[in-house]
């Protein structure tokens, strides 16, 4: 590092995933404290947890919400029928 120019970014912690959050069925309803799913209330992606366990391997994020996402999608599709 002898020779300017010299370049410089601002790097500050910040979340990558969230492991947790709602609980949800295989249809993603959120799903209360007593696990009845909570009418037209649905979720997906990084909001959910207990998918994968405590963690996930790297790179399953996309394939959790691009899954869970066109389910959720489709649930309330039909609840709004």
């Amino acid at each position: 590092l002898d020779t300017a120019p010299f370049y410089a970014i601002k790097v500050t912690p910040g979340v990558h995933h969230t492991m947790g959050g709602l609980k949800i069925n295989t249809v993603t309803e959120v799903l209360n404290k007593e696990g009845k799913a909570i009418p037209g209330l649905f979720a997906a992606g990084e909001v959910t947890g207990g998918v994968h366990g405590a963690n996930r391997l790297g790179g399953n994020a996309v394939c959790d919400f691009t899954v869970f996402g066109k389910i959720a999608g489709e649930s309330a599709a039909s609840y709004v029928k």
